[in-house]
């Protein structure tokens, strides 16, 4: 793993491109619901989902769980990083977040088994939550502490109990926040696994000159590159054989948002082994797992289109 950055001054990048809307690329590129179809009679997408989960389209009858508070604390700054608010799919075997940031740039799709419980019992529905609000107390909870979660089914309210501490929050109405989106199915042929503090590197030697991240691969010369071009100055971040855990190699290189890799990046777990998926100006999907395999989140980011 090598850094080679020009020795002049680090200036930031005056490009007026900006992270592109998925809706300006192909369909197939979109993190978003697909639009709806023109067959009379035929609903969108986000409909059909709802009617094959329709024990899902209210809050459940029984939500009674308990955690850890660091897996807790690490989902939360996942996805407020990209949402404010979120629909939680729950039943018995666990729960499922998918959701989209108002710019239609970056999408998370969580999946956490009831196993990541301490304990765990739940009946299939659906909950809108505020995730600005449950994160109040959440941070409280010292690291070891164990977080309560119960669904108060009579007042709709969802009980965070830690530390001494019982919180009381309204569930927000599922229909109030935005649909669920489809996640697309992309065909990304370059893939690379590393570990989570050397891609923070790279995309923070990326921050020194410009506004945007590229990632790139080299199948020829065997190496993964992250890389930036700011007005006067570059960097490019080499990472090679000894760096990564598993590797499909091949000819990609797209660009990103750097605001939007940041926040992906710095919200990921410290030593967590991550798959970037990607491809030529297509989005990148970054895996992990959460924990000791007893979850996952997908993290994706549409590209920039370079001009």
């Amino acid at each position: 793993m090598s850094t080679e950055a020009t020795p002049e001054s680090a200036d930031t990048d005056e490009s007026e491109d900006s992270p592109v809307d998925p809706s300006a690329t192909s369909q197939q590129d979109e993190p978003t619901t697909d639009q709806a179809s023109t067959d009379e009679g035929a609903p969108p997408p986000s409909e059909q989902e709802e009617t094959d989960e329709s024990t899902l389209t209210g809050p459940p009858k029984m939500f009674r769980a308990a955690i850890q508070s660091e897996p807790l604390k690490n989902i939360l700054r996942a996805l407020r990083a990209t949402v404010d608010e979120a629909r939680v799919k729950i039943d018995e075997t666990g729960i499922r977040v998918r959701a989209v940031d108002p710019a239609n740039v970056a999408m998370d799709d969580l999946n956490l088994s009831a196993s990541a419980f301490e304990s765990y019992d739940a009946t299939p529905g659906v909950i809108g939550v505020d995730l600005d609000r449950l994160w109040d107390p959440v941070s409280l909870a010292n690291k070891g502490d164990l977080v309560q979660l119960h669904l108060d089914t009579e007042s709709r309210k969802l009980v965070v109990a830690v530390a001494g501490l019982e919180f009381k929050m309204a569930c927000l109405g599922p229909a109030t926040i935005r649909s669920e989106p489809t996640l697309p199915e992309l065909e990304l042929p370059a893939s690379v696994t590393v570990d989570r503090d050397t891609l923070r590197q790279g995309v923070k030697a990326a921050d020194l000159v410009a506004d945007h991240v590229g990632f790139r691969m080299d199948p020829e010369e065997e190496v993964f590159r992250i890389d930036a071009e700011g007005d006067t100055d570059s960097v490019d971040f080499r990472i090679d054989v000894d760096d990564w855990e598993a590797v499909t190699l091949a000819e990609a290189s797209s660009l990103f948002s750097l605001d939007y890799m940041k926040k992906i990046v710095r919200t990921i777990p410290a030593g967590t082994a991550v798959t970037i998926d990607f491809g030529t100006e297509f989005p990148a999907m970054l895996s992990y797992d959460l924990g000791d395999g007893d979850g996952s989140m997908i993290r994706m980011l549409a590209p920039r289109i370079e001009t």
